[in-house]
């Protein structure tokens, strides 16, 4: 509807970031695994400490990552579907790798860090792509894998002080990593219900606003729109529209033609409001129309529509009183002259003003 037009919002101003700064959150959580793996290989090579075991599975998420960020684009959707998992699975191998494979390695300690922070960033991802309660599930999945194969080295380092010594490990992942998954699938849970709140809002506002038979915006948009258009001092004319003949085709045809009557007027009236132009259903066999200066008018199009029925329902009519925006005049000031020039139509059967 053309109801005032609004100027559109000014561009943002370049800024070199803003590409970046404009990626959605899973789209940047995409490039970490690649960002990541790259300046770990890099780290392990410049202190050379490259391992072979680590430097295979960071090649593997490299690999994968670039594939998935820009492989050919038949394998690049699949990849990414399945990123979140993988990815675990990769750094739950390089923690049984640091921990039983490679325990004096002097990476190995760096190795348990940083499985241990990425893995945080995977259950931000498995709670960004999935439902909440298979995320949870996958991400506590996880964390008890993590968990279980630490528990041998628990055993054998009891007593011991260090960081990932002793029952220090394994309590440290429960309460940590643990919180980290329960805040994660509270929030997630919270979005789907705020999203499927708002879902159900706006399908009960479109359900209150719209006409079920006709598909056309009901009465209660009609006066939502007089007032903007109102508040806008909206250059155009309202038109109120009466269906003749409605009783008749009732009587004689049924109300299943009955309402394809309706839906013929709509439908007509639709079309030749054009795009600057909006029609509405205001009751059982009335019609609103929302016409711009420069558009059709209200009578003559009324009467192109009553035409096109009346090849179907050769008892078909229609009543039309158009009105103009009067200044100071209140949306329903104007509903009630437009209503009441259409009823003066009706009475004398001419064009109503």
């Amino acid at each position: 509807m053309s109801l005032p037009p609004r100027p559109p919002p000014p561009a943002p101003p370049h800024h070199p970031w803003a590409q970046l700064l404009a990626f959605e959150p899973d789209r940047l959580l995409r490039w970490i695994p690649l960002f990541a793996a790259s300046a770990g290989l890099v780290i392990l090579l410049a202190l050379r400490l490259a391992a072979p075991p680590y430097v295979g599975i960071l090649a593997f998420v490299m690999a994968y990552s670039s594939l998935a960020l820009a492989g050919p684009r038949s394998i690049r959707e699949p990849l990414l579907a399945h990123a979140a998992r993988v990815y675990a699975a990769v750094l739950l191998l390089a923690w049984v790798t640091a921990l039983y494979l490679l325990p004096g390695h002097p990476a190995t300690a760096m190795v348990r860090l940083a499985v241990l922070l990425h893995l945080t960033t995977v259950y931000v991802s498995l709670f960004i792509q999935l439902p909440p309660l298979i995320a949870a599930r996958t991400a506590a999945g996880t964390l008890t894998f993590l968990i279980l194969t630490a528990l041998p080295h628990t055993w054998r380092t009891l007593g011991q002080t260090e960081v990932f010594d002793g029952v220090t490990l394994p309590v440290t992942l429960l309460v940590a990593h643990g919180a980290l998954i329960t805040v994660l699938h509270l929030f997630s849970t919270f979005r789907d219900r705020a999203a499927h709140a708002e879902g159900r809002a706006e399908a009960l506002h479109e359900l209150a606003h719209r006409d079920a038979l006709t598909g056309l915006p009901n009465r209660r948009a009609l006066e939502r729109d007089l007032e903007a258009a109102v508040m806008g001092a909206w250059a155009g004319h309202l038109a109120v529209v009466d269906v003749d003949g409605l009783k008749a085709v009732n009587d004689r045809l049924g109300h299943a033609a009955g309402d394809d009557l309706l839906r013929r007027f709509a439908q007509g009236f639709a079309r030749e409001a054009g795009l600057g132009g909006q029609v509405y259903r205001i009751s059982g066999d009335e019609f609103a129309l929302l016409l711009p200066d420069g558009g059709p008018a209200g009578a003559a199009m009324v009467d192109q529509v009553t035409q096109d029925v009346q090849a179907r329902y050769p008892g078909a009519a229609a009543s039309v009183g158009a009105t103009r925006w009067r200044a100071g005049e209140t949306a329903g000031t104007w509903l009630s002259r437009a209503d009441g020039a259409m009823y003066r139509h009706k009475r004398r059967g001419g064009p109503g003003r």
